[in-house]
């Protein structure tokens, strides 16, 4: 019997085992674990630039070898994953349940989880954001600075810092592009005017090696994040996967769905489907740590404890993404060497208080039809208007915090087999604040000459920061987390992905899963010591 099964290889999973096996604790993980097996290789290791002028089979990565790369309806949700992406979302909607009422669910069985399709944004919590868990930032910073060592992060102590708690092995931050360097000159023109309404910009921190660290980067500057992982500088949980599969004491079962546990005497059996048999196995452990993602992880505990048509809390930012112009990059010849990552990341203090949150992006390697779907002009006239217009572009991605409420939860319906229903449905009154907060946030950047020309909601779930289903809370309720992470009602099952945060500030949820991930390991370990 092992000591610890982790199941999931997403954030939460990869960093609570290397903790465990830091601790010189015993680890299986199981995971489903689907892999590109053909598109890496396709992707020649050069700039974008240089692969649009002269590959003359870019067609096939960029648009897909059944050009599944080409939506026909409009492109809303996941406009990342592109063809070498699409692996992500593979067999999961067959595999697990689900039905999604007007909220665009997005679940991985991949090796690396949905994390093997992150943007790598970091944006650790502060102790107010925090509190809600019971917890603070002087308990969560050890291991935000470990986090940080492990998958390296880089960004600049700016006008950002009291958001954004740094970490001592924090890395140089990634060049500017031509437009948000404009940008950012013109925000510290006009920064006492600006920080006046609340509002701050600084350099996006990211989780990039810009120098060479553990084996991997550094960064080049191909412009090509959304297509590959060049000498993997761009940080996926695959990659501390990769460190700890060898590692004594650590083992790795691929193509397992886990379907359930139950405790024991001794521990906790978790059984799995053998995908390729069609089998079932049962492993043994003292302890569980359930890291299969948010939504998966809600699956199998409602099914593991008999809790049918019992809601849970359901939660995730709500998302929206704004194309911009500014007109002074009209008169300027865009630098070719250029990031697809987050180039500025900026906050704006709410007057009933809280945040807002957006980040500033290049438009390019994304290909230009993405836009184009979304012009109302005819096609041609939509392509030579783009042709132009595209060196001045940029995105703003907008996110909210998202809290509970009644209209937003997701229960278990009892058949063959089990099904997870997914409603999410927000009251009028926070979608009208968060218009106006909006509104608040582009006024800010018109400011900066940065001007909106559309904003584009993709709906709900679309900013695929899932979170909320079982919260660490101070109360001992059923369905909730004690602030170790184990699961309320069980003695030795704990929870290491999005389930377990009460609540959702605007900030991308990933690298605090990993963190906490870093702080459930560690204690489990001291638990089993």
């Amino acid at each position: 019997m092992s000591e610890v099964l982790v199941v999931g290889s997403g954030p939460g999973g990869v960093h609570a085992a290397a903790a465990l096996v830091g601790a010189g604790r015993r680890v299986i993980m199981l995971d489903y674990g689907n892999r590109d097996e053909h598109y890496a290789a396709l992707v020649p290791e050069r700039p974008f630039s240089e692969i649009r002028r002269g590959d003359p089979q870019q067609h096939r990565y960029f648009l897909g070898e059944r050009y599944e790369g080409i939506p026909l309806g409009p492109v809303r949700v996941g406009a990342q994953l592109t063809p070498p992406r699409m692996y992500v979302l593979a067999d999961a909607r067959e595999r697990i349940p689900i039905e999604a009422r007007d909220f665009a669910l997005s679940i991985s069985l991949a090796r690396g989880g949905l994390g093997a399709a992150w943007s790598a944004g970091v944006f650790p919590f502060t102790d107010d954001e925090l509190a809600a868990m019971g917890l603070g930032l002087q308990e969560l910073q050890p291991h935000y600075d470990t986090v940080a060592e492990r998958v390296g992060v880089c960004g600049l102590a700016d006008d950002l810092a009291p958001f954004f708690p740094a970490s001592p092995s924090m890395m140089p931050p990634l060049d500017l592009d031509t437009s948000a360097t404009l940008i950012l000159a013109r925000y510290e023109a006009r920064r006492a005017a600006l920080q006046r309404r609340g509002f701050v910009l600084g350099r996006a921190r990211l989780a990039v090696c810009t120098r060479a660290h553990r084996g991997r980067g550094p960064y080049g500057y191909e412009d090509m994040e959304y297509w590959a992982d060049f000498r993997r500088a761009v940080y996926r949980a695959q990659w501390t996967l990769d460190e700890l599969v060898g590692t004594p004491g650590f083992s790795y079962v691929s193509r397992r769905l886990v379907q359930r546990f139950r405790e024991t005497a001794d521990g906790v059996e978790v059984e799995a489907l053998c995908v390729d048999s069609g089998t079932t196995e049962r492993y043994r452990a003292a302890a569980l740590v359930l890291a299969a993602g948010t939504v998966a992880s809600a699956w199998i505990v409602l099914r593991s404890l008999g809790c049918f048509d019992q809601p849970v809390p359901m939660l995730c930012n709500a998302y929206a993404y704004v194309p911009t112009l500014s007109p002074r990059m009209l008169l300027r010849r865009a630098a070719d060497r250029r990031a697809s990552l987050a180039q500025l990341t900026a906050l704006l203090r709410l007057p009933r208080g809280g945040l807002l949150q957006a980040q500033v992006f290049s438009y390019r390697s994304l290909l230009t039809f993405k836009l184009m779907k979304e012009l109302p002009l005819a096609l041609r006239d939509s392509r030579r208007l783009l042709q132009v217009l595209m060196p001045a572009f940029a995105i703003l991605g907008i996110h909210h915090e998202d809290r509970p409420a009644p209209g937003k939860h997701c229960l278990l319906r009892r058949g063959e087999p089990d099904r997870l229903l997914v409603e999410y449905e927000p009251a009028p009154s926070e979608l009208r604040v968060q218009r106006s907060n909006e509104r608040r946030l582009l006024a800010c950047f018109r400011r900066l000459g940065v001007l909106p020309l559309k904003t584009i909601r993709p709906g709900h779930g679309s900013s695929i920061h899932y979170a909320g289903t079982f919260p660490i809370t101070p109360e001992d309720r059923p369905l909730t987390c004690d602030r170790d992470g184990r699961l309320r009602g069980t003695q030795a099952v704990y929870l290491a992905d999005g389930s377990v945060f009460p609540w959702l500030p605007p900030k991308g949820l990933t690298f605090n899963i990993m963190a906490n991930a870093d702080r459930v390991g560690t204690l489990l370990a001291r638990r089993l010591g």
